[in-house]
């Protein structure tokens, strides 16, 4: 009987990380809709050639909230497994679940390193913002390292999550 109440309790537990996951992708297209779809080819005031989107601060602010999420979340998931006292020598994984640590790292580190070498090899050129030439070769490093990780991430995580789902057997 032990085993069916802890079994339920995961499944719901599951299921409200479903919903809010479906939840959190939802608002996530409405805002991005919004931001494209709103204002979104005003013209910037001192340069009209520039764009002004005017539901950029929405976006941001949406961006910021998703980052402040993940940062808490995976800091309680990180208190939450010390406080229960799950370490390896009680739980040992086998096979792909005991390699997670680096699947989740490798991809991270690797697009950083192939973002920051993109940036040091245009660590010369400048860049152009709100109408103006910026050349400072450290942030213009960090700029390319930060959109190229980005990118490819992001490409990852896309292919991921439509491998799990065509692969799911629920």
């Amino acid at each position: 009987m032990k085993n069916t109440l802890v079994i339920s309790a995961q499944d719901k537990v599951e299921k409200i990380s479903k919903i809010v996951l479906w939840g959190l992708i939802g608002i996530s297209i409405v805002v991005t809709a919004i931001f494209l779809l709103v204002g979104y080819d005003t013209p910037y005031e001192e340069i009209p050639t520039f764009n002004a989107p005017q539901m950029l601060d929405l976006l941001l602010c949406w961006t910021y909230f998703l980052i402040i999420a993940t940062a808490v979340s995976a800091t309680a998931a990180v208190i939450y497994s010390f406080a229960n006292g799950s370490n390896k020598s009680k739980h040992e994984e086998k096979g792909l679940l005991s390699k997670t640590n680096w699947i989740a790292w490798g991809p991270c580190l690797i697009s950083l390193i192939i973002g920051a070498a993109v940036g040091i090899a245009n660590k010369d050129e400048s860049m152009l913002v709100n109408g103006k030439d910026w050349n400072e070769p450290t942030e213009i490093i960090m700029t390319d390292t930060s959109m190229i990780s980005i990118l490819i991430l992001t490409i990852i995580t896309i292919i991921v999550t439509v491998f799990s789902m065509a692969t799911n057997k629920k």
